[in-house]
């Protein structure tokens, strides 16, 4: 590994032709996930009042975490020279085992974030000498709450905390950032086991996550807000979480099928983070791997 190889130009280039490479060669895979996450918005429809349907819209959501990981998987054995040798099943099982490990991870620490700042923000409001009790819980209530803590400073303390701890999310994820290529390309489930890998490359790949995944995500999560917004949706977070009540003018498989064009609006963000992922597996990873050093 030389110099001008982590170079970002040179690792943009690598990553739009991984991007260029499986764009067309994995369309099965992009297929089954539009059509896992058409399915899982029309049981969410049905879903909504509670009752039995919210069982196989739980179950839509794990398939449409084994189809991504199943298109993800096809992405990797293609790009990495060293992956593809073994089934493509057992890739993806290893993968889907991965991607729950880490969802579960980002899951829990956004609970607890979300749990700090509730309590935070409340014993702010308390030491600004407004008190909430008095009203209700209208938003006219809460935008007093808001004023108040606004008024007396402290707001600036939570936000500048609130961009801490964003901050610490993605910097989170650019350290694990490698883990999906490295579970593919080594034949077992690896999480932690990049972490060192990334330690002195984290502005490096700080840029090229913003050029290569934040700004097309930002672009084409417009671009599919605009799609959505046909079927009453306002915008687009997650394709796995919708608005409740979005597409009323919609029928629920129409607004289902609306849902799983966005997956294809939304294909170029995946296949460049598949590309860019390769392409820094392919420069930070050690030339042999121990098994029995790792812990991921």
């Amino acid at each position: 590994m030389t110099a001008s190889t982590l170079q970002t130009a040179s690792i943009s280039r690598d990553a739009i032709a991984n991007a260029r490479a499986v764009a067309f060669a994995t369309l099965p895979g992009l297929f089954l996930l539009a059509a896992a996450v058409a399915g899982q918005t029309y049981v969410n429809r049905l879903a909504q009042a509670g009752g039995e349907p919210f069982f196989y819209w739980t179950l839509l959501g794990a398939v449409v975490i084994f189809t991504g990981s199943f298109w993800s998987a096809t992405m990797y054995r293609r790009l990495l020279p060293e992956a593809g040798t073994g089934s493509t099943m057992r890739d993806t099982i290893r993968l889907f085992a991965a991607n729950l490990a880490v969802y579960a991870l980002f899951a829990i620490l956004i609970f607890l974030l979300m749990l700090f700042f509730s309590i935070f923000s409340s014993v702010l409001i308390d030491a600004s000498g407004y008190d909430p009790s008095q009203g209700g819980q209208s938003a006219g209530d809460i935008w007093r709450s808001v004023e108040a803590l606004s008024d007396s400073g402290a707001a600036i303390i939570l936000y500048a905390l609130l961009v801490i701890a964003a901050g610490a999310l993605v910097w989170l994820g650019l350290r694990l950032f490698l883990f999906g290529a490295a579970t593919v390309a080594e034949r077992h489930v690896t999480i932690f086991r990049s972490w060192p890998w990334t330690s002195k490359h984290v502005a490096r790949i700080a840029l090229l996550w913003v050029g290569l995944q934040l700004i097309p995500w930002l672009v084409l999560s417009l671009v599919a807000s605009l799609v959505l917004h046909v079927g009453g949706g306002t915008v687009i977070v997650s394709v796995y979480a919708l608005p409740p009540g979005a597409g009323a003018e919609l029928g629920d498989a129409a607004f289902a099928g609306l849902v799983g064009l966005c997956v294809f609006l939304l294909a170029p963000f995946y296949w460049l983070g598949h590309g860019l992922s390769a392409a820094l597996y392919q420069r930070l990873s050690p030339n042999r791997v121990d098994a029995d050093m790792t812990f991921g």
